[in-house]
């Protein structure tokens, strides 16, 4: 039991390093937000024990964001040529 807190604990905290640290590429901000999903899969399994319904239902909205994060990508990286977060500002003229 304290190892999946640890991991929960683990995997929320990769995620914001992640997230607040490594941005240039646009891939690595959805790996974070990954990494933050399953760390809040981890976190309800132990929390809701005996709720099966209510963790299913985290880990599809989980899927869910994945799928809206790999289409978000391949529209971007259509649209830009690349996944740097420089590439999405628009220039001032």
């Amino acid at each position: 039991m304290v190892w999946t807190e640890f991991l929960a604990v683990f995997l929320m905290m990769m995620g914001c390093f992640l997230i607040f640290r490594m941005n240039k590429h646009l891939l690595c901000l959805f790996v974070g937000l990954e990494m933050m999903s399953l760390g809040l899969l981890f976190a309800t399994h132990f929390i809701l024990m005996n709720n099966f319904w209510l963790i299913l239902l985290i880990l599809c909205l989980a899927v869910c964001e994945a799928s809206v994060c790999l289409a978000l990508l391949v529209s971007v990286m259509r649209l830009c040529g690349d996944d740097l977060m420089s590439s999405l500002l628009m220039d001032g003229a």
